[in-house]
């Protein structure tokens, strides 16, 4: 019986947790967005995405390394 009580009361937290974080996360990333404007934060994403100084084409020196 312990132990169907402590399973239970562990996927409880891990819901209740995962619920949280994206709850935070969504927030975070609104009030982010409205403090420094969208186009920051657009441009912040691109960065991450290639890297700087590239256009739409696919870098092939990067692709042979």
């Amino acid at each position: 019986m312990k132990t169907e009580t402590s399973t239970r009361t562990r996927y409880i937290l891990f819901a209740l947790g995962a619920a949280l974080g994206s709850t935070l996360g969504f927030v975070a990333g609104s009030l982010l967005t409205f403090w420094f404007g969208e186009g920051t934060v657009r441009a912040f994403q691109r960065s991450f995405r290639r890297p700087p100084g590239g256009d739409d084409h696919p870098s092939f020196e990067l692709l042979l390394q």
